[in-house]
């Protein structure tokens, strides 16, 4: 029984590889194929010494009414046959895939994760158990570099790993205790066992790009290169090694850019290298989605390009997400995401001088005229201080229109509020809602930004004007 202690062992350690611990839960995927049938009857010999509670999954993806029932009654039998609970899962893969004009494969391992997920949720079942071999991480691996990936889709299949599912906020544990074993020995321990599995006529068809890699590269690669697939099998291993140093870099130099505010300062990346900004930004992005699927690398490209330019500019990404680069910061946003420091849109409303004028969203302007203080910098860029002539016009509140402009305090010229707003650095989510003070004599002041030159403190002014944009509960604190 050399074969079956083998096989055992090995399925043993990739459980502990995988940090299942002992009196868990497992919900093991069963299509009735040679590899989860071993690893069902494996466990359920293992799951006596780590007193697991194993429940076999079967997902009929009805891509073939005939082989689909087949495939069902051998997955029920063999796991009848072991003395696990069963359960089924009938889900509609083609409808998917034209519904969403993807491959079947694709629309496959969607709907098999999605009712795993849900078999798993309400078993309380510490994750799902897949019979992915070493062989299959063989494929992975080639498959992954001949379209190009990084260390991460060199690096293949993990022991264990968090499945996400974008739109949704369901999450899967993925355990693959098997990546170190051969497909060989799954065969072998299915013969040894007495055990017959089921074989699916798809896996012949060279219509899929996976069963041209496993059935005419990898025999011709091994032929050339005998145990090539073991050799990508520790290529993939060598690529996680180094892909957690990687990670560890990442987040420690994510960790030092973040902000109070949750944004990135752009100050602490400008030095690094553009590869770890790369990584740097995948990672953000990761982290603000829960997911990176459909993040591409010329979204990256863009990304990176952006944060050598000028302020204020933002960029459109999958999975309703912005990204936006500030003055002295950048970060990510969704559509129910909002960091503008003032209200929604405003109407042209009379501005009252002295009083309150209510902006509405919790916002509120306040005037009055004071004694001159000794220093006209308020040290606040929503608090200004203007002429006391102010009160000898009749003012005006709203955001901006086109065709404005205004002559800034400290320039001889007036400019285009557009051409204004760009130097000042002011978001460009934000230049729709930003309060305007105006007169007849034009802008009196943008707020939180700068004073019209026309509207300045003279020399001669005892008295000034104060102008505020406040959130109605701070002004009651102060």
């Amino acid at each position: 029984m050399a074969t079956e202690s083998k096989f055992l062992d090995r399925l043993d350690a990739g459980l502990t590889l995988a940090s299942v611990p002992n009196g868990a839960t497992l919900v093991v995927a069963i299509s009735g194929g040679p590899d989860s049938t071993a690893l069902l009857a494996g466990l359920a010999r293992v799951s006596k010494r780590r007193e697991l509670m194993l429940i076999a999954a079967h997902v009929n993806h009805q891509i073939q009414a005939e082989s689909s029932t087949r495939d069902q009654l051998a997955a029920s039998r063999i796991a009848e046959s072991i003395g696990v609970d069963f359960r089924i899962e009938t889900v509609n893969a083609p409808a998917l895939a034209a519904e969403n004009k993807i491959s079947i494969e694709l629309a496959a391992r969607h709907t098999r994760y999605t009712a795993l997920s849900k078999i798993a949720t309400v078993s309380n079942a510490y994750g799902v158990v897949t019979g992915h071999t070493r062989n299959d991480q063989a494929e992975t691996v080639l498959l992954h570099a001949a379209r190009g990936a990084g260390l991460r889709g060199i690096g293949g299949m993990k022991y264990s790993s968090i499945l996400k599912f974008p739109e949704s906020d369901l999450e899967l544990n993925v355990l693959r205790p098997m990546l170190d074993t051969p497909r060989l020995e799954c065969i072998d321990y299915c013969e040894q066992l007495g055990i017959k599995p089921v074989v699916d006529p798809s896996n012949s068809s060279r219509d899929y790009t996976r069963n041209q890699i496993r059935l005419d590269v990898l025999p011709l690669l091994e032929k050339a290169t005998p145990g090539s697939s073991g050799a990508l099998a520790r290529l993939a291993k060598n690529a996680t090694d180094d892909l957690e140093i990687i990670d560890w870099v990442v987040d420690r130099f994510l960790s030092e850019a973040r902000t109070e505010a949750g944004a990135y300062s752009r100050s602490t990346i400008t030095e690094l290298p553009r590869s770890l900004v790369s990584r740097m930004l995948m990672r953000a992005y990761e982290n603000h989605v829960g997911h990176s699927q459909d993040l591409e690398r010329v979204h990256v490209s863009e990304m990176v390009s952006q944060l050598s330019g000028r302020s204020g500019t933002s960029i459109e990404l999958p999975n309703r997400t912005n990204f936006y680069i500030d003055r002295e910061s950048f970060g990510f946003a969704s559509p129910d995401d909002d960091d503008c420091p003032y209200p929604n849109s405003l109407n042209a409303i009379d501005f009252q001088l002295p009083g309150t004028t209510l902006l509405g969203d919790g916002f509120i302007a306040n005037s009055e005229i004071i004694d001159r203080p000794d220093q006209l910098d308020s040290g606040s860029a929503h608090i200004t201080f203007a002429t006391p002539d102010l009160l000898t016009h009749a003012l005006k509140l709203r955001n901006r229109i086109n065709g404005d402009r205004f002559q800034p305090l400290g320039m001889k010229q007036r400019v285009k509020l557009q051409d204004f707003f760009v130097g000042a650095g002011v978001p460009e989510r934000w230049r729709d809602r930003v309060p305007i003070i105006e007169s007849g004599e034009g802008i009196v002041w943008v707020a939180g930004y700068r004073l019209a030159e026309w509207a300045k403190v003279l020399p001669s002014h005892s008295r000034v004007t104060k102008l505020e944009i406040a959130r109605s509960d701070d002004s009651r604190s102060r």
